[in-house]
């Protein structure tokens, strides 16, 4: 007997301003109108936080209703008339600019918010003809306040919107600002005036729609109107937040948070937001050199390419494709990382290969299965040691969101424990999640197996390092695994035992493709770009690779390539060129490395760009077909049980 579908909740109509719209029950009057394409300014509301409807701009007439009615604090109800451009209502706002500017300072020219400012915006379509208040009769309050070496406070600008307030407590947790004294001598303040500590401060310049709050590091850079944004990836970790890349004059002035939903919810970290000055060095690797014969020449960078790809070849016919190595970079993009496990393995046919110095035995995508907007929906989530949230730093807010507003069981454990322990303490739970670093993966593998006999079903999340670093895995970059974890042919020698070997004078010659600061800091890696015969470098930033390379290329930052990479998650995400190197046009990695396996006699099918190499990534591995736009690799391994 087939089970009868309960119907869901019904719309509800209204009309706003005379236009019929239907909305989900438990809907605001605020969304309701912007589903109309009905604009109602507000200050204090904001998509990720509970309204509070404090400052009033949103005020609007409903029905029959005596009073004004907040837009962001009122829930639709059928049949109700909503009008928001009635005389009382544009009254109403202009009354209420006229008190948000007695005390505000006549300094947008430079105030850093200049053009992007809901104050300035507002007071031009909403506020007064002139002030009623004589500019000697303003009170003043501190200005250019540092409250860290990240935020700088100007009290004077702020509008007491609350909104960072409730940002310190309702996505963050930690309550740092708050509002200080009363009446019109109300301001708001860190905690007892200690300086900010968080690891997610930048994102209070975002929430804050005035220039209360800036960017120090932004402070008289630039204007809105002088930067080209573009949407990418964040290249701090492998969390995959997705960021907008403000950039001016050829050169990466800030990050902004982008809203995804799935991913960020529109907040970054300040390592990754304040990551870009890394991006601007003038110290980078400006032309390819050349050390092959005789004295270090400078050489146009495809030149330096042939040169490597011959000597590349002598070394293989004199020793072999075993006595060859090649290391590339957690922070390569997934084409790249395709177009080198292709050179490895199906040109040079060496084994030895991989992306980084761990070691992952026994890899598998089911390690991977728990999305991380999966979190929200766990009974319990099980998050081993601190390293999780040390290397995706984002991630703690949304385990905050999960514990907080989801009314979720989050509990942190130590980065081995007792799966005996934990499968008495939960059970019985429909969704239980595991989130561990790599480095505790085998923990995080005993914890699921103790789990899952007394569990409806066990998730585990694997958080890996590097921008890239499930990419790498996923397209095969691993001594042992090709795309799509299959067996290779003949297992290799992984990072750390390459560099063992290079070191020992077991391999002749090592491909290395950068920057890693893993390998930098290794010092077994100067030993073996020391001992091996030839050394061939792809990186931007000068270091051990560029000291020792015979062939050394320059390469592209990850603001000035196109192609995608896929987060810990499995979210396979584009990276877009914001800009062009400063010093040079080289050729981008994946042309270089598609250039030597030619000219080593290899068959590259099509050109070497991102979209075509995408489609042939998607050809041999059909977990990634139709991906590229941000949705999820689907592993068949995921439908067995964990």
């Amino acid at each position: 007997m087939t089970a009868e579908v309960q119907p869901g909740p019904q719309p509800v109509t209204l009309t706003v301003d005379g236009r019929a719209v239907a909305v989900e029950p438990g809907t605001l009057v605020w969304d309701a109108c912007e589903k109309a394409g009905v604009f109602v300014p507000v200050y204090c509301a904001h998509r990720k936080m509970e309204p509070v409807a404090v400052c009033r701009m949103c005020l609007v007439e409903i029905g029959t209703m005596p009073k004004l009615q907040p837009a962001c604090a009122t829930v639709v109800q059928e049949g109700m008339e909503v009008r928001t451009q009635t005389d009382r209502v544009r009254r109403f706002r202009e009354g209420n600019m006229e008190f948000l500017l007695v005390n505000h300072p006549l300094d947008c020219p430079v105030c850093d918010r200049g053009g992007e400012c809901d104050l300035q915006d507002f007071a031009q379509r909403y506020g007064p003809p002139r002030s009623r208040v004589p500019i000697t009769g303003k009170v003043h309050f501190d200005k250019a306040r540092a409250l860290s070496d990240k935020i700088t406070l100007d009290q004077e600008r702020c509008i007491l919107c609350w909104r960072c307030v409730r940002y310190c407590d309702e996505i963050t947790g930690d309550r740092s600002i708050v509002l200080q004294e009363r009446a019109v001598h109300t301001v708001i303040d860190t905690f007892e005036g200690r300086p900010l500590t968080g690891e997610f401060q930048g994102n209070l310049p975002e929430v804050c729609p005035v220039g209360a709050l800036t960017h120090t590091a932004y402070r008289f850079r630039a204007r809105p109107w002088d930067l080209q944004r573009t949407v990418s990836i964040c290249p701090g970790c492998s969390y995959g937040c997705t960021l907008g890349v403000d950039s001016r004059d050829d050169e990466v002035v800030r990050f902004v948070s982008q809203d995804n939903p799935e991913v960020d919810d529109s907040w970054l970290c300040d390592r990754g937001r304040y990551s870009f000055p890394e991006l601007n060095r003038s110290d980078r690797i400006r032309a390819a050199e050349l050390r092959l014969e005789g004295p270090l020449r400078q050489v146009p960078a495809l030149e330096a390419t042939a040169a490597a790809a011959r000597a590349l070849a002598l070394v293989v016919e004199q020793s072999g494709p075993g006595a060859v190595a090649v290391l590339g970079t957690p922070a390569m993009t997934n084409e790249e990382a395709f177009a080198l496990q292709w050179l490895a393995r199906g040109v040079i046919g060496t084994p030895h290969l991989d992306h980084q110095l761990a070691e992952w035995p026994g890899l598998d995508p089911v390690e991977f299965r728990l999305a991380v907007a999966d979190l929200e929906r766990c009974d319990t989530v099980l998050v081993l040691g601190e390293r999780p949230e040390l290397a995706t730093p984002v991630l703690s807010l949304r385990l905050y969101k999960a514990e907080r507003k989801r009314g979720r069981e989050v509990r942190r454990v130590a980065a081995d424990p007792d799966p005996a322990e934990l499968a008495r303490t939960v059970r019985d739970r429909q969704l239980v999640g595991v989130v561990a670093h790599e480095g505790d993966r085998d923990a995080a593998l005993r914890v699921a197996a103790a789990l899952a006999p007394v569990n409806r079903e066990v998730r585990r999340l694997t958080l890996t390092e590097g921008m890239n670093g499930r990419g790498c895995k996923d397209l095969g970059l691993l001594p042992d695994l090709g795309p799509g974890y299959v067996a290779a042919p003949a297992a290799g020698m992984g990072g750390r035992a390459i560099l063992g070997a290079a070191a020992a004078g077991r391999l002749r010659a090592l491909v290395v493709v950068g920057p890693n600061p893993e390998l930098e800091a290794d010092p077994a890696f100067e030993a073996a770009c020391q001992r091996v015969a030839l050394l061939v470098g792809v990186t931007t930033v000068p270091g051990v690779l560029s000291r020792h390379a015979h062939a050394l290329i320059p390469g592209r930052t990850a603001v000035e390539k196109a192609g995608t990479v896929t987060s810990s998650e499995g979210r396979v995400q584009p990276v877009r060129v914001a800009l062009q190197p400063r010093f040079g046009t080289p050729p981008p990695e994946l042309r270089l490395l598609v250039e030597i396996g030619r000219e080593l006699g290899g068959r590259w099918t099509g050109e070497p760009r991102a979209t075509p190499t995408f489609a042939a990534i998607e050809a041999a591995l059909p977990a990634y077909r139709g991906t590229r736009g941000g949705l999820r690799a689907a592993w068949p391994q995921w439908e067995r049980p964990a």
